[in-house]
């Protein structure tokens, strides 16, 4: 028999759940903590929208699909516009039925139930992104780590002061998920977290600390801090202890700053560790020092695919005024004549909005890239000069780069801080 890709059945929870750790390498094997991640996993899980590779009755594959919305660029002093967003997940082949265009047809499934639900863009964090750019997605936001030796961050520009009060977690279950809402409108790149997605982060599961302590809620009005510290430092005997900060969110650039000082000026630290910030991360230009905020990493984060290149371009907002036709090649795995994101297009865009149509005769392109350059280019993290320094995009009138990097670009740059 032909293995088949199909939807997944409501009472096949349990076995999809198991088929999406075999590609994963972790198998399940009965475990509490396994068993308390499958109830957390089922409570956010759509399993309408879900598919398996189904062989004779048996899973050898499975991919699923989160309906989320995700932050675009913004106009000029505006809040930053959302957008409906098909959050591809829990995509694997089993090593069983690799090399037989099972992925593929995983894909296609993906992109024509978002096409069907009126989403324009699919996003996904990619464990192989190698895999990703022949369906057409591109890389659009990344993450930067931050480390400093909290004895020498002096500020040079003093942060405000705010009000900052520590809290439970089931305190926290109440104030954080809104002042994250609020947040993530600042800046581009960011997806909307479900009542479920909180509920398990919150949960705090020992399993979940990588080794180090239960977490700590930090919260003002405008923000927040999460941060843990490490078991193994006996601050009694003077140990010099090392604090990870998971996430900080503050509407404002200063509510951030002092969230940054709250943690800096903890007793008894030595090492901070910043997860998740943005790579234009401005507390560097803060410090008295600048040199002692080190990088410690770079993840790329959300991957982007324009499935309607129109409503796309449409929503997001523009910093600048301009014109841009560009071409857009067709992925290097086709989806036919569905995919509305090949082909020339003509983008008017300005403060007010945007305008984003086929072109016409007579209209010939500035630019010409590939799709995955597109989906890079859409968040305004990326300039299309930089890409057509890397031979993603191609100049083909003069100024067409410079045309691009004016209006597509934008800042702050994007950043993608909830994994989906």
């Amino acid at each position: 028999m032909t293995p088949v890709v199909r939807r997944l059945r409501s009472d096949e929870a349990s076995q999809f759940r198991r088929s999406v750790m075999i590609p994963f390498l972790d198998p399940f094997v009965g475990d509490p903590e396994q068993v308390a991640d499958f109830e957390k996993w089922s409570a956010k899980s759509e399993l309408d929208r879900a598919w398996i590779v189904d062989d004779a009755g048996h899973f050898a594959g499975n991919s699923a699909i989160y309906s989320l919305d995700v932050t675009l660029p913004g106009a000029s002093g505006m809040p930053c516009p959302t957008l409906a967003m098909a959050g591809v997940t829990a995509v694997g082949v089993h090593p069983t039925h690799r090399r037989q265009g099972l992925l593929r047809q995983l894909m296609r499934a993906m992109h024509d139930d978002a096409r069907t639900k009126g989403e324009a863009v699919a996003g996904l964090e990619a464990s192989e992104s190698i895999i990703y750019g022949r369906f057409g997605y591109g890389l659009a936001a990344t993450l930067a780590e931050y480390s400093i030796d909290s004895r020498a961050s002096a500020f040079a520009v003093e942060a405000p002061r705010v009000d900052l009060q520590l809290v439970d977690k089931d305190e926290a279950l109440g104030i954080l998920p809104p002042l994250f809402e609020r947040q993530r409108r600042t800046r581009a790149g960011e997806v909307n977290r479900s009542p479920a997605y909180w509920t398990e982060l919150l949960a705090d599961r020992p399993n979940h600390r990588e080794g180090l302590s239960g977490r700590f809620h930090a919260v003002c009005d405008g923000g927040y801090v999460l941060y843990r510290a490490e078991r193994e430092a006996n601050a009694f005997r003077g140990d010099r202890v090392t604090i990870v900060v998971e996430e900080v969110r503050g509407e404002s650039a200063d509510v951030e700053a002092a969230l940054w000082r709250f943690v800096l000026d903890l007793d008894l630290v030595g090492q901070v560790t910043f997860r998740r910030c943005p790579v234009d991360e401005p507390i560097r230009w803060r410090l008295a020092d600048p040199r002692q905020l080190r990088v410690s990493g770079i993840e790329d984060r959300l991957y982007i695919r324009i499935l309607d290149t129109a409503a796309a371009f449409e929503a997001r907002g523009y910093q600048a005024d301009g014109r841009l036709v560009f071409e857009v090649l067709p992925p290097a795995v086709p989806e036919g004549d569905e995919d509305m994101a090949p082909g020339c297009w003509v983008l008017e865009a300005g403060a007010d909005g945007a305008s984003c149509r086929r072109a016409r005769s007579g209209e010939p392109p500035d630019i010409r890239l590939d799709l995955p350059a597109l989906g890079s280019l859409y968040m305004g993290g990326f300039p299309a000069s930089l890409l057509a320094a890397g031979g993603r995009v191609e100049e083909l009138r003069r100024e067409g780069l410079s045309a691009a990097d004016r209006l597509l670009t934008t800042r702050p740059s994007p950043r993608s801080g909830t994994g989906f």
